[in-house]
């Protein structure tokens, strides 16, 4: 008697049925599943990408466009400021120079406001520090409020100078952006580069002194006359 021989029977898909890999089905079912947990992801994320961009930096009471420049200040608006400023008698202007390097267009914002103070017959003390990339004072030089003198200071000398009380301090610093910070007894000044720091410090000058370029007329009239 013959053995019956069974032959396993082959089972065919239906026709029009889906082909579902089993990879692509467990990441469909993972999306779908885990979109409201992926849709808060997203929203946190946006919110910290608005933190950085709108509450990192400063803020001010006072916010005002002048000629391309802000001037901002929790106290003033720039009328108040520099009407309040022009009735002092006592100024300080402090420049940084960077270790090693030197900036004729530094030196020459600084020169626009003893110019314009010395003109208006201000005590005006010139302060030129040398910083290191940290910003600590290496070296500081006066003129004593003589444009004829030049002398070093100690640091402490410096700090004190800057500090005074009895003093208007007019600071001229390098930074990312262009803007004029105005507070009690203080104006600080923040250009994006050496090609800007001329203009701000002008534009700064310019709100105080309105007949500013007649003045700077006047004297490069004199300086043509003399060479």
């Amino acid at each position: 008697m013959k053995k019956e021989v069974i032959v396993p029977e082959v089972v065919e898909e239906p026709q029009g049925a889906p082909k579902i890999t089993p990879g692509k089905a467990k990441k469909k079912s993972f999306i779908q599943e885990n979109k409201v947990f992926l849709a808060l992801g997203i929203l946190v994320l946006v919110l910290i990408a608005s933190y950085f961009l709108f509450f990192s930096q400063p803020s001010y009471r006072f916010s005002f466009p002048i000629s391309g420049v802000r001037f901002v200040s929790d106290e003033y608006t720039p009328s108040e400021f520099f009407k309040e400023m022009k009735d002092q008698n006592k100024f300080v202007v402090s420049v940084d120079l960077e270790e090693g390097k030197s900036s004729a267009w530094i030196v020459n914002a600084l020169n626009l406001w003893l110019i314009a103070l010395n003109a208006d017959q201000k005590e005006t003390i010139m302060l030129v520090k040398t910083v290191d990339l940290q910003g600590n004072i290496k070296s500081c030089l006066t003129n004593d409020s003589n444009v004829l003198i030049n002398r070093e200071l100690s640091i402490q000398e410096c700090n004190e100078l800057i500090s005074d009380s009895n003093s208007f301090l007019v600071e001229i610093n390098l930074t990312k952006e262009d803007k004029v910070l105005m507070s009690k007894n203080k104006l600080q000044l923040y250009a994006s580069g050496t090609k800007t720091i001329s203009s701000v410090n002008y534009i700064a000058i310019k709100q105080m002194y309105s007949d500013f370029d007649d003045l700077l007329a006047r004297v490069n009239a004199r300086i043509d006359s003399v060479s």
